[in-house]
């Protein structure tokens, strides 16, 4: 994800502002209202997520909310090739998420919200 990206940068803005530092970012789709992204930092995970009208908001729930962190390949429409899907478990609930990422930045970003759910607060 480029600093260029208004997610990106909202995301890491947010972070800076709360004192957390971001142990891996995720570029994640918002469907038809834009782009998003995720964030984990040793104690939280972030997500800014855009609005039909507005900015996108930032919010964040504590690791101690989150489970596992799955990422699968996905089969695109007619022609347009696979993507990826991110499931996080959040409260007990999947939540999903779409990303432009690459296989291993995935791999990497799940890889880092076990670590920092393992290393607890």
């Amino acid at each position: 994800m480029s600093s260029a990206d208004p997610a990106h940068a909202l995301l890491l803005g947010r972070l800076a502002q709360e004192g957390d530092t971001p142990l891996a970012l995720l570029p994640v789709s918002g469907g038809p209202r834009g782009d998003g992204a995720l964030a984990v930092s040793s104690t939280r995970l972030w997500l800014t997520q855009p609005h039909l009208l507005g900015g996108p908001s930032v919010a964040s729930v504590p690791l101690t909310s989150v489970g596992a962190v799955r990422v699968e390949a996905t089969r695109g429409l007619l022609g347009t090739g696979g993507g990826l899907r991110v499931e996080l478990v959040v409260d007990g609930r999947p939540v999903r998420w779409r990303t432009r990422a690459s296989r291993e930045a995935a791999d990497d970003f799940a890889a880092a919200v076990a670590a920092a759910r393992r290393a607890g607060p």
